[in-house]
C-alpha cells in the first residue's frame, strides 16, 4: 500500500503536515476534503527511496515529550468514554498529532491493534515510548473493563509530573542565568582584561601588592587552564553518557546527588512524591502489590530509592507487611513507613500513599519558594564580594604607583 506525504489548511488557517498510508491518491484527496481540510500538496513517498529514509529519520529526531503522551492519554479516553472502538479512537489520534514521531508510533500501535492484538501489548513494543508504568495501567485496564478510567488517571499523573518539573526548572532558571552570566563576564575579565593591567602595572615599575598578585595568578589559571577544563568536562560528559548504562554508576550518582546541599533535600522529596503517586495510581488501578513495586522500581527515576524497593520487595514475596521491608531499607522517612503501616491495617494504602505524594508535592513547592527567596540575596552578594575584589586588586597597585610618583616629584 503506497505511502503518502501531505500539507493541508484546516479552517482557521493553521498549515497542518503529515505521513499516511491510503490506497490511493484521490481517496486521500477525499478523506482529507471530508474531514474539512484544504489540500496544498500531496505527494507519494517511494518505498526505499531517499525522501522516506529522511523523513523517517527526521520523525525519530523529534522527542516525544510528557505533553505528548498527556494529550494522547487524554484524548483516548474521552473517545472511549464516548463509545468510540480503540481502533478508531487511535486513527483520529494519529490524524491530530502534531508531534511526528509520536504519530508514527501510534499507526504502529494502531495496526498492531487491527491485527488483534491488546493495546498494552501493541503500545508495549515501543518501550522508549510508553515505558512499564503506562503499560501495565493499560493492561490493567483492558482486564477490568476501565481503561477509560485508567487512561484518565495517567494523563493527570502526567499532568502533575510535568506541573513539578514546570516548578523546578522556573526555580533553578534563575539562579542558572545569573551564575552563566557571571562566569563568562569574570572569564572575559580574566582573558582580556587583567593582563593588560599587568602590563600598566610593569611599565609604572607598580609594586604588587598580595590580593593582585593573587588576581594575576587566576588569571593565568583561566588563560593557560581553560582548554584543559573544556575537554575534562567534555570527557566527563562523554564517560558519564558511557557509565551510565552501568547500574552501579546510576547508584553512585544518586547517592551522590542526595547529599548534595539544599538540591539533594529537593530531589529526594521528588523522587518519595514520584514512589507514592506510582504506587497509589497501580493499586487503584487493580495492579498487584508485587507488579506494582517491580513497576515503582522501574520508573521512579532514582536509583537509590529503587535498589530500596527492589530489597524490599524480596521480603514482601516471602509475606511480610510492606511498611516493615521498606523501614528496613533506610531510606525512607518514619511519617511515610507509619502511613504505608496505618494504610494497611485500615485497608487503604492507595488512599494513604496519595495523601503521602500530595504532602511530598507540597514540599517540594516549598522548598523551591524557600530556595528562589534565599538565592537571590546570596548570589548578589557573592557576586558584590567577586567583582569588589576584582576592582581592589586591580586599583591598589595603581594608588601605589600614584604614590611613589608624588613621592618622587616631591624630593626632586
Amino acid at each position: 500500500m503506497p505511502k503518502y506525504t501531505f500539507s493541508v489548511r484546516d479552517r482557521s488557517g493553521k498549515n497542518i503536515t503529515g505521513t499516511v498510508t491510503m490506497d490511493s491518491r484521490e481517496q486521500l484527496v477525499e478523506r482529507l476534503r471530508d474531514q474539512g481540510y484544504f489540500v496544498n500538496r500531496i505527494s507519494e513517498i517511494k518505498e526505499g527511496g531517499l525522501y522516506e529514509r529522511l523523513d523517517k529519520a527526521l520523525q525519530q529526531m523529534t522527542p516525544i515529550k510528557l505533553k505528548d503522551l498527556s494529550i494522547f492519554a487524554r484524548l483516548l479516553s474521552t473517545m472511549i468514554n464516548a463509545g468510540l472502538p480503540i481502533l478508531r479512537s487511535l486513527r483520529i489520534i494519529v490524524k491530530q498529532t502534531e508531534n511526528p514521531h509520536l504519530a508514527e508510533v501510534l499507526q504502529d500501535v494502531a495496526k498492531m491493534v487491527e491485527e488483534g492484538y491488546s493495546l498494552s501489548y501493541a503500545m508495549g513494543q515501543n518501550p522508549k515510548v510508553f515505558d512499564s508504568l503506562i503499560v501495565s495501567l493499560i493492561k490493567s485496564g483492558e482486564e477490568s473493563g476501565s481503561l477509560d478510567i485508567v487512561l484518565d488517571r495517567i494523563a493527570h499523573d502526567m499532568e502533575r509530573e510535568m506541573e513539578i518539573r514546570q516548578n523546578v526548572q522556573a526555580g533553578i532558571r534563575y539562579p542558572v542565568i545569573i551564575l552563566t552570566a557571571a562566569f563568562i563576564i569574570v572569564s572575559l575579565i580574566m582573558w582580556l582584561v587583567v593582563p593588560q593591567f599587568v602590563e600598566i602595572f610593569r611599565s609604572m615599575n607598580a609594586e604588587m601588592p598580595a590580593p593582585t598578585r593573587v588576581l594575576i595568578r587566576i588569571s593565568d589559571v583561566f588563560r593557560h587552564g581553560m582548554p584543559f577544563l573544556i575537554a575534562a568536562v567534555f570527557i566527563f560528559i562523554v564517560v558519564s553518557r558511557y557509565a551510565s548504562n552501568f547500574p552501579a554508576w546510576n547508584r553512585f550518582l544518586d547517592a551522590v546527588r542526595l547529599r548534595l546541599p539544599v538540591f539533594g533535600f529537593l530531589l529526594r522529596r521528588i523522587a518519595l512524591s514520584r514512589f507514592a503517586r506510582t504506587f497509589a495510581i497501580l493499586l487503584k488501578s487493580g495492579v498487584p502489590i508485587i507488579k506494582s513495586l517491580t513497576v515503582v522500581e522501574d520508573t521512579v527515576g532514582n536509583a537509590i530509592i529503587a535498589n530500596a524497593v527492589s530489597k524490599a520487595k524480596t521480603s514482601i514475596k516471602e509475606g511480610e507487611r510492606i511498611s516493615y521491608p521498606l523501614e528496613e531499607t533506610g531510606e525512607f522517612p518514619p511519617m511515610v513507613i507509619d502511613m504505608i503501616a496505618v494504610g494497611e491495617e485500615t485497608g487503604a494504602l492507595d488512599d494513604m500513599l496519595q495523601k503521602i505524594s500530595d504532602f511530598y508535592d507540597r514540599e517540594v513547592d516549598y522548598t523551591i519558594d524557600a530556595f528562589t527567596t534565599m538565592i537571590e540575596p546570596v548570589l548578589i552578594t557573592v557576586l558584590g564580594v567577586i567583582v569588589g575584589y576584582i576592582v581592589i586588586s586591580l586599583y591598589l597597585p595603581l594608588f601605589s604607583a600614584i604614590q611613589n610618583m608624588t613621592e618622587s616629584q616631591t624630593s626632586h
